[in-house]
């Protein structure tokens, strides 16, 4: 039984050195830079994909233009407000929520509230108890009912 636990203890070592070793912080390389950037631009000819993926004339053109500015060593940022500048917050895959753009990430999240408030008040007052009949009420209930039962025999 100790030789199985000695080598899971081993195994484990070796998951963690190698999730510690890729996490390790490292300086990316142009190529990764490039790649980085044009997966978050999308493709101003398929609007649905990245310029990375996109096989468009265009999205090859974007490509250069990122891998010149990345020699030209422009920061990740200076290049993306580059593109939007160009074409607007559009460009970008995920546009940042400070623009117009955080009100499509908003109206949803409050119209869910707003759902959430109307249903709780339904329930609320479909679970509040009827008010209590009087004594008045109940009597002329019971004269009522008597009055039923006198007709049907």
């Amino acid at each position: 039984m100790t030789r199985s636990r000695g080598i899971l203890v081993v195994a484990m070592l070796v998951v963690l050195a190698a999730v510690g070793w890729s996490a390790r912080p490292h300086e990316p390389s142009a190529e990764e830079r490039v790649d980085r950037i044009t997966a978050e631009l999308r493709c101003v000819v398929c609007q649905g994909l990245s310029v990375k993926d996109s096989p468009s004339e265009s999205a090859r053109q974007m490509r250069e233009i990122v891998a010149q500015r990345v020699t030209e060593g422009r920061t990740d940022e200076e290049i993306r407000d580059e593109f939007r500048a160009s074409y607007g917050d559009w460009v970008v895959l995920a546009p940042p929520i400070a623009s117009w753009t955080g009100l499509i990430w908003l109206v949803p999240v409050a119209a869910l509230v707003a759902g959430i408030a109307v249903a709780w008040r339904r329930l609320g007052a479909a679970a509040a108890a009827p008010p209590a009949a009087t004594a008045d009420e109940v009597a002329a209930l019971r004269r009522r009912v008597a009055r039923a039962e006198a007709d049907d025999e």
